[in-house]
């Protein structure tokens, strides 16, 4: 089982500290939904996670080795869609490209990503021409392709309708039987639906890290209990 490993870990600008100091031990397996109001420090979280943001002091580790040494055994969904002037299934080869991985399977790993991803009508497709489910499918198939033994996702269901939204939530749910995922959230309903863990923070401090029928039906927090209640934090 993978775990993440976070000893005292933190982000500063100047004086001003962004997130942290955090410790964390944390084994993952399905949904791990990350949860706080806007601006509590979940994106940065999953980017320090996933090594693309080095913390000023302490450090972040995946089954014993450091985030940024290892990134390419992750998978990493933005918030925000990345589409690349070409085609759907060129847009997925590309994080295969980018890892270096240029054997004659790759055609093979892109056709699986794509069906995971329901896109297989659209491979051939300028990505530029998506519906905006269908470019955040897009990029979660990007996150799949190289295999992943971890996924990340920030926010992904961020501004879609209820049924492209549904269509997202049955393949990410699929997706967590195999392959744990860490995942950034604000729809309080579809994460006590889907996940099993839950990492709160507030003002870039980890307030709770407990299991999801715990946090859901008795927060230990003052935080988690008044974001539950839809009080402003």
């Amino acid at each position: 089982m993978t775990q993440l490993s976070l000893n005292q870990a933190k982000i500063t600008i100047g004086k001003e500290i962004l997130l942290g100091p955090i410790t964390l031990k944390l084994k993952l397996d399905g949904i791990t939904a990350v949860l706080g109001p806007n601006g509590a420090g979940k994106s940065l979280f999953l980017a320090l996670s996933h090594g693309t943001i080095t913390p000023n002091l302490g450090s972040v580790l995946w089954s014993g080795e450091t985030a940024t040494t290892n990134r390419n055994t992750r998978g990493y969904m933005l918030q925000t869609p990345v589409v690349l002037r070409r085609t759907v299934r060129a847009n997925i080869d590309f994080a295969l490209l980018s890892q270096g991985l240029k054997g004659d399977n790759r055609s093979t790993k892109i056709d699986e990503a794509l069906k995971r991803a329901q896109l297989m009508d659209r491979a051939n497709a300028p990505a530029a021409t998506l519906s905006g489910g269908e470019l955040r499918r897009m990029n979660l198939a990007r996150a799949l392709v190289t295999n992943p033994k971890v996924l990340l996702l920030d926010e992904p269901f961020a501004g879609l309708d209820p049924a492209a939204s549904a269509a997202m939530e049955t393949i990410i749910t699929e997706v967590a039987e195999s392959t744990p995922i860490l995942m950034a959230h604000h729809d309080l309903v579809q994460t006590r639906r889907m996940s099993n863990h839950v990492l709160f923070f507030k003002n870039g401090q980890l307030c709770e890290n407990t299991c999801a029928s715990a946090f859901f039906f008795k927060p230990q927090s003052d935080e988690a209990h008044q974001f539950l209640q839809g009080q402003l934090l």
